[in-house]
């Protein structure tokens, strides 16, 4: 996909969103601020020959109500923001030519008692040069993190998880998200059924989440089901899996 394109996409997620602000979308002012760092791109011949990267920075959104089974209990109407990140080895947007990609959502809400609890979860992209210790998917979902870290320094505060263990893994593998995929994600996960329902009936969101999937998604799959076909030959499958 070219960069012409891809802007184009993010114009179309932004109108899709701003359909349904104070119904879930509290904020889409650090995707409009991505869009127009692109177009000023596009504006400059040179520029567009440097590597495509795309930086979307904390949409945020309302999650209403009571969430349930939540540690500690009561947690109520948070906010989860959301920022993208991808970076790409030349000048088009090509699944093979990823080199960073980040993608993070980050929850802030209060206890039962008033007092301020967060949650985090971040998804990679690690090209993994030479020996690993642990399982380390090239594209991989965590939660925690350093957001969540560095929230806790922030405070300058002991963070008390009583007999919760926060750990580094596991890495759950999964495929790459762009902002139109994420977003799908968080409607999907954090807003609900109704809303989620009514994103994927809208023709505008319904087309580009098409593109973003055979941009991201059909490769990362055809990736790992190769392997299937002839496990005996060296495959990046064992990079996207490496339990394969």
């Amino acid at each position: 996909m070219n960069d012409v394109d891809f802007i184009n996409a993010l114009d179309d997620l932004a109108e899709v969103l701003e359909s349904f602000y104070g119904k879930g979308v509290r904020d889409i002012s650090g995707l409009k601020r991505g869009v127009s760092s692109l177009r000023k791109r596009l504006a400059v011949p040179k520029q567009r020959e440097y590597p495509l990267n795309i930086h979307i920075a904390r949409m945020s959104f309302d999650i209403q109500g009571h969430h349930k089974h939540t540690l500690p209990a009561g947690a109520t109407d948070s906010i989860l923001t959301l920022s993208v990140k991808i970076c790409f080895r030349d000048k088009f947007a090509v699944f093979s030519d990823i080199v960073e990609m980040s993608v993070d959502f980050e929850l802030y809400s209060n206890d039962e008692n008033g007092q301020p609890v967060k949650s985090a979860w971040h998804l990679d992209y690690h090209d993994v040069k030479g020996d690993e210790k642990f399982s380390h998917p090239r594209f991989h979902f965590q939660f925690g993190g350093k957001r969540l870290r560095e929230s806790i320094r922030e405070k300058n505060c002991h963070f008390n998880t009583g007999e919760l263990l926060l750990m580094e893994s596991p890495r759950l593998m999964h495929p790459p998200m762009d902002p139109v995929l994420a977003v799908d994600f968080v409607f999907g996960n954090f807003l609900g059924d109704e809303c989620w329902k009514a994103l994927r009936q809208k023709r505008s969101f319904i087309n580009i989440h098409k593109a973003s999937k055979e941009l991201f998604w059909k490769p990362y799959f055809e990736g790992i089901s190769g392997y299937f076909s002839n496990p005996n030959t060296p495959s990046h499958a064992i990079a996207l899996h490496p339990g394969l």
